[in-house]
């Protein structure tokens, strides 16, 4: 039995999955912190589930890149268990998790989410979830020097690419296709081979942020003046 769980964005998702088959899943964008949701979600998953936490054989969590506290909440829950139940975590990024929604696809898939200070975090894929562009934090403008002609786009900035639709032949997600969902982190392996910590290498397992925090941020500037 595997729970996966993404607190990457505002919304956070769970879900249980036992021999490949989706036992129990939940998404909540209810603009409460996940720090409120996230434990008391799993919690009640297992009770209405009537499952027992300690049947579980795995964990696997959003990396990120995304929201700096829920990542923090979201891995540091994921370690938890881990460590209680001396189990492994998986982890896959939350550009994968999206990308995963857009297929198949005879095309690219461009997925952008929004980074805040006008910047997205953006990842480029083929038809079987390579990389064509790494994870990388842009504008975008900057995104658009990509080779993304005809690519399906995803995410939760991909507004900002709607300008450039006609002029770059981009088709857009579809609402129902633009929901992360935390059982795709397990059917990702499927494509390609996620991130591995064992229980002795949990101390290990770090989110994968792509930039400094805004605090951060603010204090290099407040060192500068």
């Amino acid at each position: 039995m595997i729970l996966a769980l993404d607190s990457s964005q505002s919304a956070g998702s769970i879900a249980i999955l036992n021999d490949g088959k989706l036992l129990y899943s939940a998404y909540f964008d209810i603009r409460i912190t996940h720090s409120e949701t996230l434990m008391p979600a799993i919690d009640f998953a297992f009770q209405l589930s009537r499952l027992d936490k300690r049947e579980l054989k795995a964990i696997y969590v959003c990396l990120g890149p995304g929201s700096f506290t829920g990542l923090r909440i979201g891995i540091a829950s994921a370690k938890g268990i881990a460590f209680a139940l001396k189990l492994p975590v998986y982890g896959y990024n939350s550009l994968e998790m999206l990308a995963l929604n857009c297929l198949p696809t005879a095309g690219k898939i461009l997925v952008v989410n929004d980074a805040k200070m006008q910047e997205c975090y953006a990842a480029l894929y083929d038809e079987r979830l390579g990389e064509l562009q790494t994870p990388e934090m842009l504008s975008p403008a900057e995104i658009l020097n990509w080779d993304i002609s005809g690519a399906i786009v995803s995410g939760s900035a991909m507004q900002l690419f709607t300008p450039y639709q006609k002029d770059y032949h981009l088709d857009f997600a579809p609402p129902w296709q633009n929901i992360p969902r935390a059982e795709a982190l397990y059917y990702l392996q499927e494509y390609k081979a996620p991130q591995i910590w064992q229980p002795e290498t949990l101390k290990e397992l770090e989110p994968f942020y792509l930039r400094d925090s805004t605090a951060q941020i603010k204090a290099r500037q407040r060192q500068k003046r």
